[in-house]
């Protein structure tokens, strides 16, 4: 009897299945050659990133294989249903699919998502330094991701709205409350009266008709001493008479 020994054979690894989290927060996912994000707040908003994501992909890849990225830019990005999926399209090329919420959507009930295919085959470590460069790209870019919103630019929009509601219903209250005519016990308050600028020009003209009477006085020769009293009883005289008038 003769023994035969079969060669060893090892099973097929596992489809890749990884979470990315970065500062505790799920940003998306690794799911064999296929890399998403999670946690846009809509369809515009993730099909931006999905673009951003997907250049970076193309460019790094013409790099290494010696080729050039086909140009995705030319026309507006469009959604899709495309054999069944809804993908997210730029120059009638699919790029991307749309994730959208749902309890069993991977990229939760409350945000939006998308995932990129990495083109095959590839290995484990290639798709995670791909995975890496997309994060870094949409990071970097600048483009509006909702899960990365600043907690202080939330919680400030939220003290202003507070805000607004707190003024709203001060002033609603203020209007509601009796005014201070019908409160007879309470007596309404004004400003101090201002007196009208009317008698400086009476004023001015009593001081000016001053030089004038000294000037006479020392024409003619009378004395001093008797003149400039009569005028300023002429002087004192004009303004009463001003203040009469009004």
């Amino acid at each position: 009897m003769t023994t035969q020994l079969a060669p060893d054979r090892l099973a097929l690894p596992p489809p890749l299945d990884l979470e990315l989290v970065d500062a505790g927060r799920s940003t998306g996912w690794i799911a064999d050659n296929a890399v998403g994000f999670r946690g846009f707040g809509d369809e515009t908003e993730t099909a931006h990133a999905a673009w951003v994501a997907h250049r970076a992909i193309a460019r790094r890849l013409a790099r290494t294989h010696g080729t050039r990225p086909v140009p995705v830019d030319i026309e507006p990005l469009a959604i899709q249903r495309v054999d069944g999926k809804e993908m997210i399209l730029a120059s009638g090329r699919p790029i991307a699919g749309l994730v959208r919420p749902d309890s069993d959507s991977r990229s939760g009930v409350d945000s939006f998502g998308f995932d990129v295919l990495i083109p095959t085959p590839i290995t484990e470590l290639e798709v995670r330094a791909m995975a890496y460069l997309m994060y870094r790209t949409l990071r970097k870019s600048g483009i509006r991701w909702a899960l990365w919103r600043p907690d202080s630019l939330r919680v400030a929009e939220a003290s202003t709205a507070q805000a607004s509601v707190d003024t709203t219903d001060a002033s609603e209250g203020v209007d509601a409350e009796t005014s201070d005519t019908e409160r007879p016990g309470r007596a309404a308050w004004k400003l101090p009266a201002v007196p009208t600028p009317r008698a400086l020009p009476d004023l001015t003209r009593a001081l000016a008709v001053l030089p004038l009477v000294a000037a006479a006085v020392l024409a003619v020769g009378v004395a001093p001493l008797v003149m400039i009293p009569l005028a300023v009883l002429l002087a004192a005289v004009m303004l009463l008479r001003s203040r009469r008038l009004r």
